[in-house]
This record gives C-alpha cells, structure tokens and sequence, in this order.
C-alpha cells in the first residue's frame, strides 16, 4: 500500500535542524526548488489499495538521488542517513525516525520502479528547468560518451567456458545426474586437445562447446520451453558460439553482462560497456533527454532520436543542433534540412593524397540537384536513378557524354579502368546522394562566421560529461544489462541537471534565507 509521510516535523527536531544545517547548504537549495511530490501521481499505480504500509515513494526517490549527488552505494547512503542531519531533513525523517537499509533501497530500485519511471523523474526534473525559464530552444548540442559495464572481460576461452558452466548450473537444479555428466565430458575433451597440442586455439573450445550444446538441446528440449533462466543461459551460450565462429561483428564480451558490448573507438582504443548519448542546452547546459546504447551503437544512429525525444517530452524544437562531425551523415543532414532545423555540424577534412581518380567532391553539383558539372568545365543533365541495396540509399546517376570525355585532357584521372587499363564506361558516371542537397547546404553553412561560434560552444557538452564523470558515478556503471545501465546513466544525467539548476538560480554565494 502507498503510504505518504506527513511531511511535518516537530519542533524539537526542527530546532535541531534550524541549528545544525547551514543555510547554503546544497539540499537546502535543492528542497526550495524542486517539488518532488509528481513522484506520487507517477508511482501510484504500482502500489496495491491494501496490506502494509510502503515507504514513503518521494523519501525512496531522494534516496537514490542522494547516492548520485553524492557517489554513494546503497549501503553508504544507508550509513550516511544514520549519521549526516541535513540527509534526514532532505528526508523528511527526524532524529529518532527509522532509516531504510540497503535491501529496501535495492529492492525499491529494482522491483518496485522500471526504466521508464526514471525517464519519467528525469524529465520531470527538465520540466521545472523549463518552467522556471532556465532552459531556451536556441541552440542545442548533441554528444555521446562512454560508461564501462561493471564486468572484467575473460578471454574468448574463458568465455566460452563461463557460458558453458552457467548452463551447466541451471542444468543442475532439475537434473543433477546431467549436468555432472556434461561437465565431466567437456573437460575431458578440453583435457584431451591439450594432451595432443600445447596451443588449442579458441576456435576449438567453440566447437567443444558446440557439440555438448547441441547433445544439451535434445536431451532438454522440454525443459528448455518452460524454464525462463535455463533458456536464457542456453541462449547467451548458443550466441556466443555462433557469433565467435561465424566472426560476426557484434558479439558477447561477457557472461555476467551479455548486453555490454565492445568497440573500438580510435586506433587502439578499445571501450567496452554502454554509451550515453545526450541533447544539451548551449545556453543553460542542462541535458534534455539522453538515451543509452551497448558501445558499439553508432553515435551518429541517435540525432534523430534525441531531437524528437525533446519535442515529444518536452515540446520543445531547437534552432539549431551542433554535433562533432560523426554525426554528419547525409541522412542526419537532410533530417535537420527537412525539419528546418539550421545543422552546425562540421566535415571530415580529407587527407593530402595525390588525386587518382576525380570523386564527387571534384564535381560541381547544383543546389537542386538538377545538373554536375565536372572540374573539366562539362555539365550534364542527364541522370537515372539507382538504389544501392548494401547500404539503402539512392542515387541519381549523371551520366557524361562519350564523345566529350574521349577528348578530355583530365580522362585519365576521370574514366575507371580496371586492373588490365579497360577503360569501364567511355563516358563518366558520378553517383550523388539524393539527399546531397542537405551536404551541400550544410557546406555553405560552414563557411560562415555563426557556425564557427557554434563550433566553439561544443565545449559546454563535455563539460556536463566530465561533471558527472567527476562528480555523480558515470565512468562505471553499478548495475548489470542494458537494463541497469539506462537506471544508472539517468540517474546521473538527473543528478547533474539538479546541481546545474540549484548553481543557474542560486550562484554558490548565495543561502537561503530559512530552512
């Protein structure tokens, strides 16, 4: 049953409180700002009409807010409630007052709120930035950063060896005979391999594996479609062997955390774990809305997202988006066009190479699309359309006249020739992106003074990054699977929204009057 605290506190405990807790204190600041009662009308639902009273939902909430202002576990805050008087005044709880231990602070995250409840705290904490006129629809800046899953990563042996045992252990607790067998059988012949080779690659560990897994699938095949956790420790072990030797891309690092993933993020730069992406405001540097990923999601892949998560949640549109170049992709381009949304997002600046071929940046293309002029000075109408099936997009094919290029002075670096110097088409052929009308609007764009002073803002993104890097827990997460990471990554992008908001309106020299 949902049950409210009163919200009162006597006057002995007041006293105490009116003493001790300074007046520029950050709860003080934070509890004159921000009503924290929409948790009621949020939660309610999740509570039966009977049975024994809750804890009190809103206390719950700024519970595990605290942990995020403060970098503090589950048991640390517990601790810390016990002890620190400006927590419980936060709290509402008086000196003598009960405090929730660890298991009910985990329970409450865990069973009684979903991911979405968060989203939903979260962007109600964005809509008194809003109301409170902190945040404007100028310009918004778009950002991604990592967050390592809270797993160490075996080798690709031990992997397979992890998921293999873990299927094992589900195995055990309806067939204990089984399940002895099987594991006995797989490190004999992992044992045997050795005994016939120092070096057994990992490949063979897959199949080992593979072959036991399958044996496994008949002998439990009824078990396997009513039994939820042996299902899921069949198939996290069944992806791991198909996606390791299939040498697909997107694999399982983990078994402990099979939704984290690995990438590379520059040459030699591996990450490993989640990504989270998040929309900014230039001017307040409060974050809009952010969604989180496994590392190897495309940063660029969530523009769209995030901008359209702002104006459903929030009804708000931007101005302008600025982004780091990742994000200039000709789709990501033409989104910003179409929804006249003015894109500051640069270009990759090409590499100084000798020219062997003329590409479609050596061609002029008008702004409509209608004609390409090539760097011989010929400009041609003609064109077909194509649709590339390997990557989506279509292109319109302008086609050159044979009899001008076969007299052209720059063929040589124009017409393709394959590896025997047959010239492939007589007449050139330059493939442009439907949508090249947004890169080319986005090239004059870039020319100009406002784009290079929305170029310098970008800063203030990685400012809120290494705040909640810093400050709020964001470099690791504390909780496993995607899942978890989303709980985790909000919680610290709301964490460090209330602290940015208490600094906008109450500049560190400033106290409240009264507690």
């Amino acid at each position: 049953m949902l049950k409210k605290k009163s919200g009162q506190i006597d006057i002995f405990n007041h006293m105490i409180f009116e003493k001790l807790i300074p007046k520029n204190h950050l709860l003080v600041k934070i509890d004159s700002i921000i009503d924290f009662s929409f948790v009621y009308e949020k939660v309610k639902d999740k509570y039966s009409n009977v049975g024994r009273g809750s804890k009190d939902p809103v206390m719950m909430v700024k519970i595990l807010l605290l942990e995020y202002l403060y970098n503090l576990s589950d048991v640390e805050v517990a601790d810390r409630i016990n002890t620190d008087v400006a927590f419980r005044w936060f709290l509402g709880l008086g000196i003598d007052d009960e405090v929730p231990d660890d298991t009910t602070i985990s329970y409450f995250r865990v069973k009684r709120l979903g991911e979405e409840d968060f989203d939903t705290f979260f962007n109600e904490i964005v809509k008194s930035c809003i109301e409170k006129d902190l945040v404007k629809s100028r310009r918004f800046i778009i950002d991604t950063t990592d967050v390592a899953a809270n797993v160490n990563y075996p080798s690709d042996k031990k992997l397979i060896g992890n998921a293999f045992k873990k299927v094992i252990k589900e195995v055990e607790k309806f067939n204990e005979s089984l399940a002895k067998q099987l594991m006995e059988q797989f490190e004999a012949d992992i044992h045997r391999e050795y005994e016939n080779n120092e070096n057994v690659n990992a490949k063979r560990h897959f199949e080992i594996a593979r072959k036991h897994l399958q044996y496994l699938y008949l002998k439990t095949d009824s078990e396997l479609q009513t039994n939820n956790k042996y299902r899921e420790a069949f198939g996290i072990c069944y992806d791991i062997i198909d996606q390791y030797l299939n040498n697909k891309k997107d694999k399982i690092v983990s078994v402990v955390d099979p939704d984290a993933r690995i990438a590379h993020k520059s040459p030699g730069n591996i990450k490993r774990g989640y990504k989270d992406h998040i929309i900014v405001d230039e001017d307040s540097e409060i974050i809009l809305a952010s969604t989180q990923t496994p590392f190897n999601t495309g940063d660029e892949k969530k523009l769209q997202e995030l901008v359209e998560k702002v104006e459903q949640e929030l009804k708000m549109k931007p101005e302008e988006i600025s982004a780091d170049k990742v994000y200039g992709t000709a789709d990501n381009r033409a989104y910003l066009k179409d929804n006249e949304i003015v894109s500051n997002i640069a270009f990759y600046k090409e590499s100084s190479r000798e020219i062997t071929y003329y590409g479609l940046k050596d061609f002029n293309i008008s702004a409509d699309l209608k004609s390409v002029t090539c760097p011989a000075g010929i400009t041609t109408e003609e064109y077909v359309m194509s649709n590339n099936k390997a990557n989506k997009k279509e292109y319109k094919v302008f086609k050159f006249d044979k009899a001008e290029c076969s007299k052209c002075p720059l063929k040589d670096q124009c017409l393709y020739r394959d590896k025997t110097g047959k010239i492939l088409h007589k007449g050139r052929r330059m493939d442009v992106p439907l949508r090249y009308d947004a890169v080319l609007s986005d090239m004059k764009r870039n020319e100009t003074q406002e784009f290079e002073e929305a170029s310098n803002k970008r800063f203030k993104v990685e400012r809120r990054f290494a705040t909640m890097v810093r400050n709020h827990g964001l470099r690791r997460c504390r909780y496993l699977r995607l899942k978890g990471a989303k709980i985790h990554i909000t919680l610290a992008n709301m964490a460090c929204n209330i602290v940015r908001m208490v600094n906008l309106i109450y500049p560190p020299s400033i106290a409240i009057s009264q507690i």
